[in-house]
């Protein structure tokens, strides 16, 4: 059975070669029926080339063992990725937006429209089907790549069909203005994308806080343990690719067997990989103190006994 790193792997390469297919295909057909948004559609797609393929470096870096320079591991690379992926997005929403307004100003009548229209019908189902295809495997293997790289193949869907409707009218009505306009509309689409992929990563990269809901599930199972501990403070918690890390203060009665403090410890670790299986969990086992240095998240009543 195929693990998980090489399932990841071959969703990303069957990405970049469905991408490729289509790009070509598409600089073809918007060459010879003369439509930018065809052309449009295309660059996107060479640009989803680039995407998958440095989507299927990252898979294959953050899966890659801790080293003596990379101590906490490589999960990071996918959020890197998704940060070069998000700059070309909204370069390319840049330049679709330039040449939209001049099809606008110099609008340009259409040649064998039903070939446009073939290629995005085409376009739009290779595009449905690949979207199906990796996001299973996204859910299935936890992969936060893959998962946005189905993202944007779904919005790449989105766009085929605005493109075929775009062109049916344009070429029904032989106004020539609507090929630009249809463009600066995916133009718009793709730079809210961009802007949406390079927020998203940004946040991890930055160590941003884990979802509420999921800080709000670790303290729900270490709050029981409050009268086996004294209290508990400085929950800290971060995400990188697949990998969550969460760190504790416990704080322990000082009469307490180091040995029993350890292993007080380690059930609440234990408590805390039942709600978060892949998390890295680091306890610091503090010594009561009546003056915590940060603010306590739960305390036992006043002379409650520790066991």
């Amino acid at each position: 059975m195929a693990t998980a790193e090489e399932r990841q792997k071959r969703a990303a390469r069957a990405a970049v070669s469905v991408a490729l297919g289509l790009a070509l295909a598409k600089v073809a057909v918007g060459l010879f029926v003369n439509s930018i948004a065809v052309l449009a559609s295309a660059m996107d797609s060479l640009l989803d080339v680039l995407a998958s393929g440095m989507n299927l470096l990252a898979i294959r870096v953050s899966h890659a063992p801790p080293d003596q320079e990379h101590r906490f591991g490589h999960a990071k690379a996918e959020a890197l990725a998704t940060s070069a992926q998000a700059l070309l997005i909204g370069g390319s929403a840049v330049y679709l937006l330039i040449e939209g307004a001049r099809r606008i100003a110099a609008p340009q009548a259409f040649r064998k429209p039903t070939l446009a229209l073939g290629m995005m019908l085409v376009a739009a189902a290779v595009s449905g089907i690949l979207v199906t295809y990796m996001r299973r495997v996204a859910r299935e293997t936890s992969s936060s790549a893959l998962e946005a790289d189905a993202t944007h193949y779904a919005t790449d869907v989105l766009s085929n069909l605005a493109i075929l409707v775009g062109v049916a009218f344009a070429a029904a009505t032989r106004l020539g203005f609507l090929d630009g306009a249809l463009t600066v509309g995916i133009a718009l689409y793709v730079g809210a994308a961009a802007f949406r992929l390079l927020r998203g990563s940004t946040r991890v990269l930055m160590d941003h806080e884990i979802p509420a809901a999921n800080r709000e599930r670790i303290l729900e199972v270490v709050r029981p343990f409050v009268g086996r501990i004294r209290a508990f403070h400085g929950l800290r918690t971060r995400s990188a690719g697949q990998r969550v890390f969460v760190e504790l203060h416990l704080e322990m009665d000082g009469a307490l067997p180091l040995r029993r403090a350890h292993e007080i410890g380690d059930d609440v670790e234990a408590a805390i990989h039942g709600v978060l299986p892949a998390a890295q969990v680091l306890i610091h086992l503090d010594v009561e103190e009546d003056e915590p240095p940060l603010p306590r998240e739960g305390a036992a009543p006043p002379g409650s006994k520790t066991s």
